[in-house]
């Protein structure tokens, strides 16, 4: 594996899961805002099961992270840090051989599965669904101080469309909502019996996070519970992931499409040859809120790869709203040799590693 690779890998297992080769009980944050790991780290054999359901690493990083940023409203990083999956482990969610689990359907020998039985019908708003997935994965974060815990996150990952009889038939907002409600009570219910740890006076923050509709959209968190004892209270969040360029990310934004299409064309007249830009932009309540932008190259030389670092992190001028977080790849023969990154309420970009 190159270097920029493994530099790519060692900032997100620092961010996302921590290092179990930690032993030091000194907890400081990557960023100030930022949760801190809990140290020692205790690694969970649940990402195994993550990566089996979501095969796009950047999907489950956005449901990660974007949990993260949810539960800073509930859970403080100067009061918390954080663990992963401490209840809820690959035996618990893992259902793939009929056997007992969260992930599978509701069956006698599977009193606990949330997803709907085989013969059960679910009414998606455009069409009765008899028998397919709609709770596709569930997501942990536990929230201690020192050896307390203070709190757990939930993330439900469910379809945002079901397959029937060879088509794709969209879930509608008010049947979802319906399923999201039931399945995070039984859930919490679920979690308060099973572990003596998880007593009422333990908060459960719970997100939906809908898996994209099309091939442009990536997906999003759109509901939202908090549980102190067993009574939850919901509201409706507005967050989706599209591909830029593309005309959902257009119709959220047509000023901030056209900045876009400024920067491309600024970074790729550079080196015209085998030089691209895309990317994906988080809106949230239809204003766009974060940007990840990739320049992808190729059999460029350093010299070339540093002048187009260069006109990456200039060009980011174009975009004039100080309310989104911007981050920049600069990928070369699919190495990552840069990343660039503009931070909300800043104009100004830093470049946060290089060749």
């Amino acid at each position: 594996m190159r270097k920029g690779k493994k530099l790519i890998g060692l900032m997100l297992a620092f961010m996302l899961s921590g290092c179990s080769f930690i032993q030091s009980t000194n907890t400081v944050a990557v960023r100030d805002g930022e949760y801190a790991a809990k140290l020692p780290y205790t690694v969970s054999n649940s990402r195994i099961k993550h990566a089996s359901l979501i095969s796009d690493f950047d999907n489950r990083v956005a449901i990660e992270s974007g949990l993260m940023e949810l539960s800073k409203d509930y859970f403080s990083p100067s009061e918390v840090e954080y663990t992963t999956h401490a209840f809820l482990d690959f035996d618990e969610l893992d259902a793939t051989d009929g056997s007992r689990g969260l992930l599978g359907t509701l069956r006698d020998n599977n009193p606990i599965g949330l997803n709907p039985s085989r013969d059960e019908e679910f009414d998606t708003g455009n069409g009765i669904v008899t028998g397919s997935t709609i709770l596709v994965d569930i997501y942990e974060l536990d929230w201690y101080a020192g050896n307390q815990l203070k709190g757990i996150s939930i993330a439900l990952v469910v379809n945002g469309e079901l397959l029937s009889n060879g088509q794709s038939i969209p879930i509608e907002e008010k049947q979802m909502a319906s399923y999201v409600e039931v399945t995070s009570n039984k859930l919490v219910s679920y979690m308060r019996e099973r572990f003596n740890e998880i007593t009422s006076r333990v908060p459960v923050f719970v997100a939906a996070y809908s898996l994209g509709v099309g091939d442009d959209i990536e997906g999003g968190y759109f509901k939202t519970g908090y549980f102190t004892g067993t009574q939850g209270k919901f509201e409706d969040i507005k967050e989706e992931w599209v591909l830029m360029p593309s005309t959902p990310f257009t119709n959220i934004d047509s000023n901030v499409a056209l900045q876009f299409s400024q920067y491309q064309e600024s970074v790729q007249t550079l080196l015209s040859d085998y030089t691209f830009v895309t990317g994906k932009a988080k809106a949230t309540n239809n204003e766009i809120t974060e940007m990840n932008i990739e320049v992808r190259a190729n059999a460029k030389s350093a010299g070339e790869i540093l002048a187009i670092m260069q006109i990456s992190r200039e060009s980011l001028s174009y975009f004039t709203s100080t309310n989104c977080k911007y981050t920049v790849r600069v990928l070369n023969d699919e190495n990552v040799y840069g990343i660039i990154q503009r931070r909300k309420g800043s104009n100004t970009a830093e470049i946060i590693s290089t060749i």
